[in-house]
């Protein structure tokens, strides 16, 4: 029996030690197979173009050729990676007569190059899309990702890095602001920014002529100032949400625009975060403990700043209208870092007999309850846990 059971206790203990070699071996890159390893494998053909130091307002372009070839299989061109916000890249096929053909992002073959065709990375720099202002030399990298058109999963792709290098000269000196941002605005509110411009050391003589913003609830004015020029700009939201806009301010230059981007947050006067609504999940049969309120609260923001930033509860009803404040203890705090926002903190003081559907209505403090005074909803929900 102990002569038979040998060869099994030596293969029992040689298993492990070969399971541990087959996954060395499968970890390891040198022998992975093609088309299964666990991400985009980067190619050591990385290509490079210094476009220098660009005049603000311009645009360059360059274009990579791409010679598949040197993949040794057959690989397409899927689509192009760009860091750099200015700049843009597409992936183009083009004959001995200069004709041309995009490929559509799928890794067929029908998007290999035909014979007689070359494939180029175009890769175009557009400093408008910059702030006015002086840039150094810095390097933006990029990829072109390919796919083995044999490779279903996609696992075998590839990156075929690249690198730009550009630096911006900016004729223009702008302060305090080279951008525009508004910040929230109430609709109640009227935003209003300046800053100034005034051609750089090497551009003195630079004049501003005209503004003009794309977004007609924008209103630009040009003033001279000295030698300087004061940029006006005065914003009255009327849309919800995050808005962006572009001032163009033509200049002495026919061939230079200042352009500015001036951004903002139209909100409502009153506000509620993250959502207008307490939900709570209780024994009905008994109070909670004050500790319950600290995490059944909402935060709450007057927007309009000709006002105290305070607010006070006018009435907490159910959905039928009928009076509940007996059910809940309501207390209002501000933030200590946010402005002009107050944490509203509810805790259910008991007398229900089943669950309960209705809001709390905060008001400005000293209301007189005038018709149009300000008022807040806030959804209340309770549940019998």
């Amino acid at each position: 029996m102990c002569k038979r059971m040998r060869p099994l206790l030596l293969l029992l203990v040689m298993l492990p030690l070969w399971a541990c070699e087959q996954g060395g071996r499968d970890q390891d890159p040198s022998v992975a197979k093609p088309g299964l390893t666990e991400g985009p494998r980067k190619l050591d053909l990385a290509m490079d173009h210094d476009f220098g130091v660009v005049p603000h307002g311009s645009r360059r372009s360059h274009e990579f050729e791409l010679d598949l070839d040197l993949l040794g299989q057959p690989f397409v061109p899927l689509r192009v990676h760009l860091e750099c916000s200015c700049g843009t890249a597409d992936l183009r096929y083009r004959d001995a007569d200069g004709n041309e053909r995009f490929p559509d992002g799928s890794a067929f073959g029908r998007n290999l190059p035909a014979d007689g065709e070359k494939t180029f990375l175009r890769v175009e720099l557009d400093t408008r899309k910059k702030e006015a202002v002086d840039l150094p030399k810095t390097a933006s990298r990029g990829y072109v990702l390919l796919q083995q058109v044999q490779d279903p999963t996609g696992l075998g792709r590839v990156r075929w890095p690249f690198v730009i290098r550009f630096g911006v000269d900016a004729p223009v000196e702008l302060r305090p602001f080279a951008a525009l941002d508004f910040g929230a605005v109430a609709f109640s509110m009227t935003g209003e920014l300046t800053t100034t411009l005034r051609g750089d050391e090497n551009h003195r003589d630079l004049r501003f002529l005209e503004a003009r913003a794309t977004d007609e609830n924008l209103k630009v004015t040009l003033e001279p100032d000295g030698d300087r020029t004061v940029l006006r700009t005065t914003l009255i939201p009327n849309a919800l949400g995050n808005h962006r806009a572009a001032i163009a301010v033509r200049t002495s230059d026919p061939e230079y625009v200042v352009g500015i981007t001036a951004t903002w947050k139209a909100v409502p006067d009153l506000e509620a975060a993250p959502m207008s609504k307490v939900t709570i999940s209780t024994d009905l049969s008994r109070p909670q403990d004050a500790r319950a309120r600290l995490r059944q609260f909402v935060l709450v923001t007057d927007h309009d700043v000709r006002r105290s930033p305070e607010f006070s509860v006018v009435e907490v009803v159910s959905e039928s209208g009928e009076d509940a404040s007996s059910h809940f203890v309501c207390d209002l705090s501000p933030v200590p870092t946010g402005g002009r926002q107050q944490r509203l903190q509810v805790r259910y003081a008991g007398g229900l007999k089943a669950g309960f559907r209705g809001a709390i209505v905060l008001g400005k403090p000293n209301d007189t309850g005038a018709a149009g005074a300000p008022r807040l909803k806030i959804d209340l929900v309770v549940f019998d846990k």
